[in-house]
């Protein structure tokens, strides 16, 4: 048994744009989008146990799920019951990265669990291993064991790495306050319903050869009317790009300039919406330390 305790970093992302493309047999909607990982992160924990089990401990502003319900959890489980081993593990999970906004937060952890288990303990095992363990958790999970901008089609677990881009922008992230978080599966669900009653998908939004739009969008706004008011302040703010993330109900507006960028988030923060402003990574986690 390994005698360090680990520290990793766990990045949320965005996505810069999201098509479905239709319904697969599995049930699950085959997608394209382009993914970006940002520096709004997690940190976890990790130390062995003298105790055989998974002891989890979470610091948060939200209400996360604990045991089996709580990713964490469930990436250190299926680690475990694959390599067939006994170890104990404690993990602190400090959550920064708001749950139920788009932003992936649930999936980054469960990677970020997997990447440290398998250094901590020595268990070797391999990138494609580790990809294998991830989609059995989720459909994005093994996006953060690669990270950066990545073009992800079927579920979004294929995925191509792409050459850096905008290493100079910052990104706005912005949901109104209180606002409740959005299941994905619900706005899936309320998608197929648009579908079944004519709705047609959003024309491209490009900047330069990105497509912005996000075919969740409209369930997305159906299910959360205050966001309307907020994608108007957002274009009424000129961004270079724009876009809701995900599921939502997080929008991103991005600038190349820094100083723009800072005056956007004051000013929607003055208009009472959560705020945060962020930076590419071209990780999808980072380790930081053994103690």
């Amino acid at each position: 048994m390994s005698e360090t305790k680990l520290v990793i970093n766990a990045f949320a992302k965005i996505n810069l744009g999201l098509r479905i493309l239709g319904k697969r047999p599995d049930g699950y909607h085959e997608i394209k989008t382009l993914f970006q990982s940002i520096d709004l992160y997690d940190t976890l924990t990790l130390e062995p146990s003298e105790n055989p089990g998974i002891f989890l401990e979470t610091t948060s502003a939200w209400t996360l799920p604990q045991g089996r319900g709580n990713l964490v959890y469930r990436a250190a489980e299926l680690l475990f019951s694959r390599f067939g081993t006994n170890q104990g593990v404690r993990i602190l999970l400090e959550k920064r990265i708001p749950v139920g906004a788009g932003l992936g937060g649930g999936s980054s952890d469960a990677a970020a669990t997997l990447v440290a288990l398998n250094k901590l303990f020595k268990l070797r095992f391999s990138d494609s291993e580790l990809h294998e363990l991830a989609l059995q958790l989720g459909s994005d999970v093994p996006y953060f064991l690669v990270g950066g901008l990545c073009r992800g089609r079927g579920r979004g677990e294929l995925l191509e790495k792409l050459p850096k881009r905008f290493t100079e922008h910052s990104f706005v992230l912005a949901m109104p306050s209180g606002a409740s978080a959005l299941s994905t599966a619900e706005v899936y669900h309320r998608y197929d319903e648009l579908r079944s009653r004519g709705w047609q998908p959003s024309p491209a939004r490009l900047y330069e050869d990105i497509d912005c739009a996000n075919d969740l969008e409209d369930a997305a706004l159906e299910l959360c009317p205050t966001l309307r008011t907020l994608r108007e302040a957002l274009r009424e703010l000129r961004p270079e790009l724009w876009g809701m993330s995900g599921s939502g109900p997080t929008y991103y507006a991005a600038w190349a300039s820094s100083a723009q960028a800072r005056q956007a988030a004051q000013l929607l923060a003055q208009k009472n919406y959560t705020v945060y402003l962020t930076r590419p990574t071209p990780t999808g986690y980072e380790l930081c330390s053994h103690a």
